[in-house]
C-alpha cells in the first residue's frame, strides 16, 4: 500500500505496549567512538556504552547503530564491571513507518477516529484491519469500507518494531551491577577516499599537491565526535551477505541534499599495519548521517616533475596486417614525480584521482587533465596521463607484413611524429611487441623498455617531423 493513496487518514499510535522487567534499554554511546573507515568501502566501529544489568539474565536493547551492520561481527567487551556473558543475539532492522504498522495490523483491530460532519465532533470506531493491497479495507460493524475519511488509533507496538535499528543481545552475568562496556562491530555504509587536486607551472616543471581525504556516512547513524582513522589497502574479505538496508549516500530518508563539508588537519603522518597503511586524524570529526567531509591529508607545494611525450602501439598491431595507416594518434602527455623526500613527499600516497589544473595565456586556470593513480609507496614512480597533444601528431603505416611460418611473423612499420610548437619536443616511442623478438633494422637506435616493449627516443624540431623506419621479427 502507498499512503499517498489515503489523502484524507492520519496515523497515530499509543505507545501503551507491554514492559519487560529485565529488558534494559542501552543509551546511546558515551565518548568518542572509534572509526576506522577502509579503502574496500567498509568501517570498524567501536564505542562505549554504560548500562546497569538489573539481574542474572537481561535483554540489552543497542539502539542506534547503522543500518548496514554486519551483527555477525559485533562483539561485547566489558571495561568495568562483572563478566557479562552474551548468549544470544538479534539484529531487529524492522523499523517503525505507517506501513509497517498497518501490515502488522491486518487481521486485527485498531480504532478509527473521524469527524461527524453534522456537530464536528471526534467519533471513534472498533474497526478490523481486512486487507492493504492497493488501499486500506477496513470492517466496521460488519460493513466493509475502503477510502474510510479517519485517522488509525493503533492500541500498542507491534512485538519487535523499532523507531531505529536495534542490536538486541541476551547476556547473562550478576545481576544489580554497573557496567562499561565496549561495543566492536563492522559496517557498511562508511567510505573513504583519496582525491588530489595539483597545480602544475609549465615554465619551472614544478607541481603544487594537495591531497584530500573524502569521507561519506551513508549510516544514517551520527558520529558526532570519532576518532577517525583511515586505512589505505587492500584487506582481504569474504563477499559479506546483502545487507538488511540499502541506503544511499545521495539523500536521506527526509530527501535532504548530501551536506559537505572540508577541514584540514595538518600532522597526518600514516603508520603502517601489517599491509596497509593508517591514517589517523589528529584531531575528533564529526560523521552526520548522510553527509560527505573533506579532511586534508597533505599539502606538498613545488614538487620537481618531469614532463614527457609518449607514443604507446597495441600489442595486435603486430598480429595482423594493417590495411590502412592510422592517423588519429597523438602523443600523450605525461608528468613523473618520484616520492620520496627530495620531491618535497616521502610519505605513502593512497590511490586515488589526481586532478591536474594549470593556467592559459591570460593566466585563468584551467583544467588540464586527471589520472587515477596506484598506491605509491615511499620511493615509487607517480606517472600522471593527462590526455593527449593536439601538436604532435602521429601517424604510423604498415609497409610490410609476412607470416613466415604458423608462429612466425615478419612486420616492418613506419612512426611519423609530427611537430607543429615553435620549440622542439622529445617523443617517446614505446611499441609493446608481444612473443620473442628481435627488430631486424631501424633508422633510429632502441632500447629494451622490458621484455615485451621496444623504447624509440625521437627528438622532434620545432615545426618539423621526424619518421621512425623498423622491422621486427616476432615469434609467438
Amino acid at each position: 500500500m502507498h499512503l499517498a493513496r489515503l489523502p484524507v487518514l492520519a496515523l497515530t499510535l499509543a505507545l501503551t505496549g507491554p514492559a519487560f522487567a529485565q529488558t534494559v534499554e542501552v543509551p546511546a554511546a558515551t565518548g568518542n567512538a572509534d572509526v576506522t573507515v577502509y579503502s574496500n568501502n567498509f568501517a570498524m566501529v567501536r564505542e562505549r556504552r554504560g548500562f546497569k544489568l538489573p539481574g542474572a539474565s537481561a535483554q540489552l536493547v543497542m539502539g542506534g547503530v547503522p543500518r548496514e551492520m554486519q551483527a555477525e561481527t559485533a562483539f561485547l567487551q566489558v571495561l568495568k564491571g562483572d563478566a557479562v556473558r552474551v548468549t544470544e543475539q538479534t539484529f531487529n532492522f524492522d523499523l517503525l513507518t505507517p506501513q509497517k504498522l498497518l501490515e502488522r495490523a491486518v487481521g486485527g483491530e485498531v480504532s478509527v477516529v473521524s469527524i461527524n460532519p453534522g456537530n464536528g465532533r471526534e467519533i471513534t470506531e472498533r474497526a478490523r484491519v481486512l486487507s492493504i493491497n492497493e488501499g486500506l479495507v477496513l470492517e466496521i460493524n460488519g460493513k466493509v469500507h475502503t477510502n474510510h475519511p479517519g485517522r488509525i488509533v493503533f492500541d500498542s507496538l507491534p512485538s519487535g518494531a523499532r523507531a531505529r535499528p536495534s542490536l538486541i543481545m541476551s547476556v547473562t552475568g550478576k545481576g544489580a551491577q554497573d557496567v562499561e562496556a565496549e561495543l566492536s562491530y563492522l559496517t557498511g555504509g562508511l567510505s573513504w577516499r583519496p582525491d588530489y587536486v595539483a597545480q602544475y607551472d609549465p615554465d619551472s616543471n614544478r607541481l603544487d599537491l594537495l591531497a584530500w581525504a573524502t569521507v561519506t556516512n551513508a549510516t544514517g547513524t551520527d558520529f558526532p565526535n570519532a576518532k577517525l582513522k583511515l586505512v589505505a589497502g587492500d584487506v582481504n574479505r569474504n563477499q559479506p551477505p546483502s545487507p538488511p538496508m540499502m541506503m544511499r549516500a545521495m539523500k536521506s530518508e527526509g530527501g535532504a541534499d548530501m551536506a559537505m563539508a572540508q577541514s584540514f588537519a595538518p600532522g597526518i603522518s600514516p603508520t603502517s599495519s601489517l599491509a596497509t597503511h593508517v591514517y589517523t586524524i589528529p584531531k575528533l570529526t564529526g560523521l552526520g548521517p548522510f553527509e560527505t567531509k573533506q579532511i586534508g591529508l597533505l599539502n606538498s607545494p613545488s614538487i620537481s616533475v618531469r614532463r614527457q611525450f609518449t607514443v604507446r602501439a597495441q600489442q595486435h598491431f603486430y598480429m595482423q596486417q594493417m590495411r590502412a595507416p592510422d592517423q588519429d594518434m597523438r602523443a600523450a602527455v605525461e608528468l613523473l614525480f618520484t616520492n620520496n623526500a627530495a620531491a618535497k613527499l616521502g610519505t605513502p600516497l593512497p590511490a586515488g584521482i589526481v586532478r591536474v589544473y594549470g593556467q592559459d595565456a591570460e593566466g585563468a586556470p584551467q583544467f588540464m587533465g586527471e589520472d587515477n593513480i596506484p598506491h605509491t609507496a615511499v620511493g615509487g614512480e607517480v606517472t600522471l596521463n593527462l590526455g593527449t597533444d593536439f601538436d604532435i601528431p602521429v601517424q604510423r603505416e604498415q609497409l610490410n607484413f609476412i607470416r613466415a611460418t604458423d608462429n612466425i611473423v615478419l612486420t616492418v612499420w613506419r612512426v611519423t611524429v609530427s611537430n607543429a610548437k615553435s620549440r622542439p619536443v622529445t617523443v617517446r616511442v614505446i611499441e609493446p611487441i608481444p612473443g620473442a623478438w628481435e627488430i631486424a633494422k631501424e633508422s633510429h637506435p632502441h632500447t629494451k623498455e622490458d621484455a615485451g616493449s621496444a623504447l624509440w627516443t625521437l627528438e622532434i624540431p620545432a615545426k618539423g617531423k621526424t619518421v621512425l623506419e623498423y622491422s621486427a621479427r616476432v615469434t609467438m
